[in-house]
């Protein structure tokens, strides 16, 4: 050991280390580890022997000429060998040579390598100068950029201080050094006041600080800091010098062989781990810098060098207010001891261990000299000591080269995301050519692409329609459950959070990207972040939907996740494939539409519906009879004897004695066509829903329409409606149910989905009315003729059993509480369609004979259909359809009286007091039809009784 280095071992470790640092000042991060020792033999243009004459402390300690020459040797011999150690000038890795790349190892092992420390220990500004022009020829650009970058850190400093370092142009002496006693405490760790204020930060010195830039910085509540992971450094290297040359090669080889470093948590974690090394930190953060929808910039994320939270560090106010200080003034910040920093509150931390002793915290800034994160050590490793003045410049060294490989890794990033952009633009682009069965279907499949794109918990997608009232129609849920697309479509509820964002956004035609803080986050609504787009139509101004993404998930972080402006621009551009999507759909349902709808009309126009012109004449100039004459006013009306002269004509009375023609001026001829035209729309085949059903359910609604209960409580165009409804309620029937003409996918099924035969019907009554000869409602307005189409439309649809069941219930409470009104619209549409089930179904009301009849022509309408199901499904039909079970008749009309008959009848006799001859006419029926059921029952008992009595004589 020489002198000098038995007088160093005696002194504090950071006098020994502000040596070593004056010794070597031109070379913060070169260090006796960092260099593989030189081959015996001349490699580098120095003989073995020079070397040897170079290989201890005591011979390089020898001053003078020699010294001299051997540097100006060195220095010739290495340009002639062109033997080039990489580095950017300013930071120095290990030779990168082809030559050594395969004896790296070799090259620092031996006792070349204690040589070669010693002399460049003693001769450090002949290998500064060599370092600096080899790494030029290798780095020319870097090195530009970096010097610039770096001129940004020392600019500031270089006005504060008169101690400048020529020698290292490239490294400044400390800055931001604070002495704890001239902060201001704040109201917190940091307040957004000091945030706002640097010169709350750095009075020191009496530097002027820089101007501020307006800068957000989110808070969250502080939380014990995890535990780090310890670092043992055995190494008596000075602090801020690498420890090993691997770590100074793994930060060369982030500049062309990292894409993007804060996406990888193990090569993160790398990083922050070699931070924490070259500066004996306990453990460091590091955080970029991002903008807001304001154009504000603010705080992303914080990673740290503890591996069990690199993603789930949860970011404390008074990191947050360090870093965000370090970003807000462009300049690094050095506090010695937090704890006689006034404005530290230790009480934010419950454990002392986990109290932060000593920050050293360096911005990171790309080649524009801009900010574009923050890099922050917390407490050195050794018990009672600081970061010093050297550790901030190997900390500001590496950020310099580390922000040019963030900046790199942004633009890799942005040519990632483009090229994920076109992806999915491609991708749309071929799914809204494909042809599908439903909207559901093509939402789905389009936003199974975007989902895992934009990390979104679901999709939701808002559908308008012009027919519809309110803003949506209905609404499309697609949501993303581990790897499964699942899709529904749900009615809009109207209190939902998410509905009054998309009105919202349907209003002002623009993109709202909303996150929710924490705090806000309620059971009612579990909305964390929220990105929504307007679907724009053809026209312009025309808003056909709105799209939304909502929750983007992070499973690595608990921390809420906002939408970025790359998932803005993607939503838009699907909103677009959507829009076309959605139009080329409803084009296609309504090409299918009309496809269907010419099928049914030349159907239709087949089966003629015009009357000739004599029947028309005929019953024109027939005597019409009285209605009394013709039995319209008694409930228990049969028309089995009647001619079909005889029952056009008690048509005709009915709208006669209803004063119809009077008051909407229809002329009488029109009148009898259209009362023809219906007749002739009625099959002949048909058994039961044929013109004589038409004609009893009018007449059913006319004698309750006559009743002093209900005459005087609707108006002359309900009355229009209801008498029009009942006459065309199963117009061009086929004999068979709704069910049976999904199951055969005919054209009705196409065209109207659900309650296909009466929508069919009600088309029909529209058809006849605009049929030349027959418009009765041409005398009408365009308001009134709206009106009356429309109540006819739900009192044809009333008719429809299963709607019937949705709306009993509310029916039968009114009844129940003896509270319906007349001026309620509600209760009279109801009231209305409750009328019009209780018409359709008077059959069951008839006296014994005529009910027993019609039962009959039912039965054997429903049989040929089940025979029908059974020839053409293969399957077996329903009970009440299978001829097998023509005996058990009498209990399937108990089951239909008691389920679907009494209890209509029982809740409208109480309403109307005056409609009770139909509640006693079903229940008259339903004894007669239980007698039968026990007769076959007796009949049965006597047969087995005489079965077990044969058996017995034969034993």
């Amino acid at each position: 050991m020489n002198e000098h280095q038995g007088r160093s071992s005696n002194l504090p470790i950071w006098i020994c280390s502000w040596r070593e640092e004056k010794k070597r000042e031109s070379m913060p991060c070169l260090h006796t580890e960092s260099l593989p020792s030189l081959p015996a033999e001349g490699r580098y243009g120095v003989t073995s022997t020079r070397r040897g004459s170079q290989g201890s402390r005591s011979k390089s300690g020898k001053k003078g000429k020699n010294g001299e020459k051997s540097a100006r040797v060195e220095r010739n011999e290495s340009e002639k060998e062109q033997s080039v150690i990489t580095s950017a000038g300013w930071f120095f890795s290990p030779l990168w040579t082809p030559g050594t790349k395969t004896q790296r190892l070799g090259f620092r092992m031996g006792k070349e390598s204690e040589r070669v420390k010693a002399w460049l220990d003693d001769h450090s500004d002949s290998a500064r100068s060599y370092f600096s022009r080899s790494s030029r020829y290798w780095l020319n650009g870097c090195v530009e950029r970096a010097q610039a970058a770096q001129t940004l850190i020392t600019e500031p400093r270089s006005r504060m201080t008169s101690r400048r370092r020529v020698s290292h142009p490239m490294c400044g002496p400390s800055r931001g050094l604070v002495h704890p006693v001239t902060m201001e405490r704040p109201h917190s760790c940091f307040s957004l006041h000091q945030i706002d204020n640097p010169e709350s930060l750095d009075h020191c010195e009496g530097r002027s600080p820089q101007s501020l830039q307006s800068t957000y910085f989110p808070f969250s509540p502080c939380v014990s800091r995890s535990k780090c992971l310890p670092y043992s450094l055995s190494s008596s290297s000075p602090a801020g010098q690498c420890r090993r040359g691997e770590s100074c090669n793994f930060m060369m080889r982030l500049v062309g062989g990292l894409s993007r470093p804060l996406q990888n948590k193990n090569l993160c974690l790398q990083v922050l781990q070699h931070l924490c090394e070259i500066t004996q930190a306990q453990r460091c953060c590091l955080s970029m810098t991002t903008v807001d929808k304001t154009g504000v910039k603010c705080l992303g994320p914080v990673f740290q060098s503890d591996e069990e939270s690199v993603y789930g560090y949860t970011q404390a106010e008074w990191d947050k207010c360090i870093m965000g200080y370090v970003v807000s003034t462009g300049r690094p910040l050095n506090i010695r001891d937090v704890c006689e920093d006034p404005r530290f509150q230790s009480e934010l931390y419950e454990r002392g261990e986990d109290r932060p002793k000593s920050i050293l915290s360096v911005p990171i800034l790309n080649h524009k000299k801009e900010v574009i994160g923050v890099i922050m050590a917390v407490n050195k490793n050794r018990p009672g000591s600081c970061f010093s003045e050297q550790d901030e410049k190997v900390l500001s060294s590496h950020m310099v080269l580390f922000g040019l490989i963030l900046e790199n890794s942004q633009l890799c990033e942005s040519s990632e995301q483009e090229s994920k952009r076109n992806q999915v633009l491609v991708e749309l682009a071929q799914l809204v050519s494909h042809d599908y069965s439903s909207v559901d279907d093509m939402l789905s499949k389009m936003a199974a692409i975007i989902l895992p794109v934009t990390k979104a918990q679901y999709c939701t997608v808002f559908i308008s329609d012009d027919n519809f009232t309110g803003p949506f129609s209905r609404m499309v849920h697609i949501e993303d459950t581990n790897g499964s697309v699942q899709c529904s479509t749900r009615d809009c509820d109207t209190s939902d959070t998410s509905y009054m964002f998309a009105v919202h956004v349907q209003n002002s035609m623009e993109t709202l990207n909303f996150a929710n803080r924490p705090a806000q986050i309620s059971k009612v609504s579990q909305i964390r972040s929220l990105i929504c787009t307007p679907l724009r139509g053809k026209q312009r101004g025309n808003v056909i939907g709105v799209c939304q993404l909502v929750n983007k998930r992070n499973m690595a972080r608990s921390e809420t996740e906002v939408f970025s402006q790359t998932d803005e621009l993607l939503l838009e551009d699907f909103a677009v494939y959507c829009a076309l999507g959605l139009q080329k759909f409803n084009m296609q349902k309504s090409a299918d539409k009309t496809r269907a709808r010419l099928a049914v009309t030349k159907e239709v126009l087949s089966y003629q519906i015009s009357a000739s012109q004599e029947e028309i004449r005929n019953l024109e100039e027939s005597i019409i009879l009285s209605a009394d004459a013709l039995c319209l006013l008694d409930f228990g009306f049969s028309d089995f004897n009647m001619s079909q002269a005889a029952m056009t004509q008690a048509v005709v009375r009915m709208f006669l004695d209803l004063n119809l023609p009077q008051h909407f001026n229809i002329d009488y001829k029109t009148l009898c066509q259209w009362v023809l035209s219906i007749r002739k729309c009625y099959r002949n085949n048909v058994v039961y829903h044929n013109w004589s059903h038409a004609l009893r359910t009018a007449q059913c609604m006319f004698a309750m329409l006559q009743t002093k209960d209900l005459q005087g409580n609707f108006s002359s165009l309900e009355v229009l409606a209801l008498m029009i409804a009942c006459l065309s309620h199963d117009l061009d029937h086929r004999g068979v149910n709704n069910s049976y003409i999904e199951r055969s996918n005919q054209p009705l099924a196409q065209l109207y989905g659900h309650s296909s035969l009466e929508h069919h019907h009600y088309d029909m009554c529209l058809l006849i009315l605009n049929n030349p000869g027959s418009q009765i409602l041409s005398s009408l307005s365009l308001k009134e003729y709206r009106a009356c189409v429309q109540m006819i439309e739900k009192n044809i649809l009333a008719t429809d059993l299963a709607i019937y069941i949705e709306k009993r219930t509310k029916f039968f409470k009114l009844a129940q509480n003896n509270s319906c009104l007349w001026k309620d619209e509600g209760h009279r549409e109801l009231l209305r369609s409750m009328l019009m089930t209780a018409s359709d179904i008077c059959a069951i009301t008839k006296p014994w004979p005529v009910q027993k009849q019609i039962a009959e022509l039912v039965a054997t309408e429903f049989y040929a259909q089940g025979d029908r199901e059974r020839c053409e499904f293969n399957t077996q039909p329903t009970d009440f359809m299978d001829r097998e079970n023509s005996s058990r008749l009498p209990h399937m009309q108990v089951d239909y009286i008691d389920g679907i008959c009494s209890p209509l009848y029982e809740a409208l006799a109480s309403i109307c007091e005056s409609c009770s001859p139909l509640k006693e006419g079903c229940r008259r029926n339903r004894k007669h039809w239980q007698q039968l059921v026990d007769s076959s029952k007796e009949e049965e008992r006597i047969k087995m009784k005489g079965q077990n009595g044969e058996k017995e004589e034969a034993s």
